[in-house]
């Protein structure tokens, strides 16, 4: 049975078009609400406030998304007010809700919210998004993965193969829905992508998911961009529970964001970790500066780790003045080396599995950071420029 928290509910009926449901309604009065956001505080599996006599959200709905992202929340309104609707997505709001209520709807929204929750064990999850296209985050999600995929795969002496929940493997999720080149840069030709999915999000299940990944490494999978061009906006509402769903499928998850999809930033609740790449080019970052202020809002500066590509001391933008512009410390440093970023591009083989250059141990070493494994450090070597792969968006 669904858990429902009700808040503010001042018609009966609300209530009991939820029970009607089949559903275990508990009601809070609105002042209670902040409770809910406490880290210890036990959650539903939905919470639905009725704001139909309200102009604002409350600031409680934020702090409850921060602390414990994977709770559900619904809110009802009179009407679809524009400026309200914004104001619900920037505070995390699952569904709206608006009058005429109908039994359906209702149902229909706590469902969708409340089948978001990662049951059982949740994998880390990892986002990768790039400050301004051509700086490198496709080159580290890849990289990442690979590394943090040896990390997942059981040990020799394990009991035999993965468990239930897939978590002897990592997954790669290339969130581009055009010019994504994960596959490239792994050397697959994907059957299906990321578009097959978002649009069977009913049918998400462990046999269904595995149809649709390419297994691109030994214990890495890939749910690829799709290949044809044109097929529009998907919504957060449709990516976050694929996002949600993978939480309990995979030990680590790294996704590769476009750093201009809305939809996409605004589907990272349950990511412990969102990686905003940057370099020391001017563009790239007064466009960190204005990326990092909006995901500050939306998922509080804990989440945030700043990296920077293409690390050169004599370039005159330095590591202070990028941290200075975007009020993060900089959490590594990736040197360069175009020769082989290229052949390994070129090989479909990513290059953190050669261990005998600085580009490919940094990778390592960010993956170990990121799992929380620590990882020998190795003497660092001048290095020179991280080149552009080819102009392949990254």
């Amino acid at each position: 049975m669904t858990a429902v928290t009700l808040v503010s509910s001042r018609d009966r009926l609300l209530e009991d078009l939820l029970r009607a449901s089949d559903m275990q309604v508990s009601i809070a009065d609105p002042a209670e609400l902040a409770s809910l956001a406490n880290p210890s505080a036990r959650q539903p599996d939905a919470i639905v406030i009725d704001l139909r006599n309200e102009v604002t959200i409350p600031p409680a709905v934020t702090a409850i998304r921060r602390q414990h992202p994977t709770t559900g929340i619904v809110i009802i309104t009179s009407i679809l007010d524009p400026t309200l609707l914004l104001e619900a997505m920037r505070a995390g709001v699952n569904e709206v809700v608006s009058e005429p209520l109908r039994q359906d709807d209702l149902e229909r929204a706590v469902d969708r919210v409340a089948g978001q929750r990662p049951r059982g064990d949740v994998g880390r999850l990892v986002a990768f998004v790039g400050a301004k296209g051509g700086v490198g985050a496709t080159t580290l999600a890849v990289n990442v993965a690979a590394a943090l995929s040896t990390l997942a795969a059981p040990s020799k002496g394990s009991s035999g193969g993965a468990s239930a929940s897939s978590h002897g493997r990592a997954l790669l999720m290339d969130l581009h829905l055009t010019g994504g080149d994960a596959a490239v840069f792994l050397g697959v030709e994907p059957r299906f992508s990321l578009v097959d999915a978002v649009e069977n999000t009913r049918r998400l299940d462990r046999t269904f998911f595995r149809s649709l990944v390419t297994h691109a490494l030994p214990n890495l999978d890939l749910l690829a961009s799709p290949e044809r061009a044109g097929l529009g906006r998907i919504e957060s509402e449709r990516i976050r529970p694929v996002i949600d769903f993978v939480a309990g499928e995979y030990a680590h998850t790294v996704l590769d964001l476009p750093h201009s999809d809305p939809a996409a930033l605004d589907s990272l609740d349950v990511v412990n970790v969102i990686v905003i790449v940057v370099n020391q080019e001017l563009a790239t970052v007064r466009s960190a500066s204005r990326l990092v202020t909006f995901l500050k809002q939306r998922y509080g500066q804990e989440k945030l780790n700043l990296v920077l590509t293409r690390s050169d001391r004599q370039a005159d933008i330095g590591q202070e003045d990028v941290e200075r512009a975007t009020g993060l410390e900089v959490a590594c440093t990736f040197p360069s080396d175009y020769r082989r970023a290229l052949l390994a591009l070129n090989k479909g083989r990513p290059l953190t599995f050669d261990n005998h250059n600085d580009l490919s141990s940094a990778f390592n070493r960010y993956a170990s950071q990121l799992a929380g494994v620590h990882a020998k450090p190795r003497p660092e070597r001048h290095a020179g420029l991280f080149g552009r792969l080819g102009g392949r968006k990254s």
